[in-house]
């Protein structure tokens, strides 16, 4: 789990990944919180992520977190690692926040979460997070906590995306 002032940030599980397949109001109970069905923009995403986990648990903790606002105990998103690190020390991140709960600075606050938790492991070297190729509120928040734009790349499907990257020295120095 990652804490941070009003956010939970919990490691999904195949329990709660099951759970939210068969309905929100089961992973509600169980964690005593909220849970709308508007709690994500991208719901394909689960099952998706739940056939990821289950075919490689070694990614939990390195991939798929809810994001609970402390204070409304409701589910407010998601985010986390698209990944184990690689070879190099190398994790990527990304995050969503449902939005009514958007421009309050949570965003920024789960990145930092994120940053925080990974260069917490000492074989960490660096973060790196993709956007698409415009200004938008997530480059913001990308700036915000530090990282810096590498330049355009292109995803597995052959789309321009701009890379964003901090460096554990570049953590440090922050």
């Amino acid at each position: 789990m990652i804490q941070t002032p009003r956010l939970q940030l919990l490691s999904c599980t195949l329990e709660y990944f099951e759970l939210l397949l068969q309905s929100n109001d089961h992973l509600a109970e169980l964690l005593g919180i909220s849970i709308q069905d508007t709690w994500t923009e991208y719901p394909e995403m689960v099952l998706v992520a739940y056939d990821k986990l289950r075919n490689d648990p070694g990614m939990l903790g390195w991939f798929f977190y809810l994001v609970i606002h402390r204070n409304d105990k409701r589910l407010i998103g998601a985010g986390g690692f698209k990944g184990k690190p690689n070879e190099e020390g190398m994790v990527e991140i990304g995050y969503e926040i449902t939005p009514e709960y958007r421009e309050q600075g949570l965003g920024t606050e789960m990145a930092e979460g994120l940053l925080r938790f990974a260069f917490g492991h000492s074989y960490i070297n660096s973060v790196i997070a993709h956007t698409e190729e415009e200004y938008s509120p997530s480059i913001k928040i990308l700036q915000k906590v530090g990282m810096k734009f590498v330049g355009a790349v292109k995803n597995k499907e052959g789309e321009d995306l701009w890379e964003w990257r901090i460096t554990r020295d570049q953590y440090l120095e922050k």
